[in-house]
């Protein structure tokens, strides 16, 4: 590996460990009681460092939830259906849909609780945050439109509401999941990711399909 790309390699890598000790804090203590010094603190280096990559604290936090958008679109993207399918390999398919979703949730949970409860206090950042919840809603209603392109579905549905019904699915539940305490929370205290999961699954097969 010659120099330049080491550099590289090493450039990147130091923007990632910035963003995931700005997206933690972010997360956990909120955007406002954030400072860079905390950011640059916890990386152990200077501030100058830290403006080497970026303008600013919102200039890091746009860089995180974009790249947050980009990972969790690919998630979706995975249940756009090539062909016609089954209602039985729907659900399987469906089933490993929602299993790469919540891998992901669980996996990124500092970046779902940004997307989740939001950062209202700033507007710009509130704005990406809402932009990202549309592209989600776009993404599933591509899907279900490409179900109903293909016949798969045995009544007339309007695949964006059913994408806004989807949404609004998934962000109640992943919350819960995420962010409520088990002990606390009857309906998830005795049952495994799995169970939530094919309970999600089944809810959305009675409003797309009817079964």
């Amino acid at each position: 590996m010659n120099i330049v790309v080491q550099a590289d390699v090493r450039r990147q890598e130091r923007e990632q460990q910035l963003i995931k000790i700005a997206l933690e804090l972010f997360a956990t203590v909120g955007y406002e009681n954030t400072k860079i010094s905390d950011i640059v603190a916890q990386a152990n280096v200077s501030q100058g460092t830290f403006y080497w990559y970026f303008k600013s604290k919102e200039a890091i936090a746009l860089k995180m939830l974009e790249s947050g958008r980009e990972s969790i679109l690919e998630a979706i993207a995975i249940g756009y259906r090539e062909s016609k399918a089954s209602i039985q390999e729907s659900v399987v398919s469906s089933n490993h849909l929602f299993v790469h979703i919540f891998r992901f949730a669980e996996d990124n949970s500092y970046l779902m609780h940004i997307l989740l409860k939001g950062i209202h206090s700033q507007p710009l950042l509130q704005q990406k945050v809402d932009g990202i919840k549309a592209d989600m809603e776009t993404a599933f209603a591509n899907n279900i439109g490409r179900a109903k392109e293909l016949g798969m579905l045995s009544r007339p549905i309007e695949p964006k509401m059913q994408a806004v019904f989807i949404m609004s699915l998934l962000e109640g539940v992943l919350s819960r999941w995420l962010f409520t305490e088990r002990n606390a929370n009857q309906a998830f205290a005795d049952k495994s990711l799995q169970e939530i999961i094919e309970e999600t699954v089944h809810f959305e097969f009675f409003g797309i399909f009817g079964v």
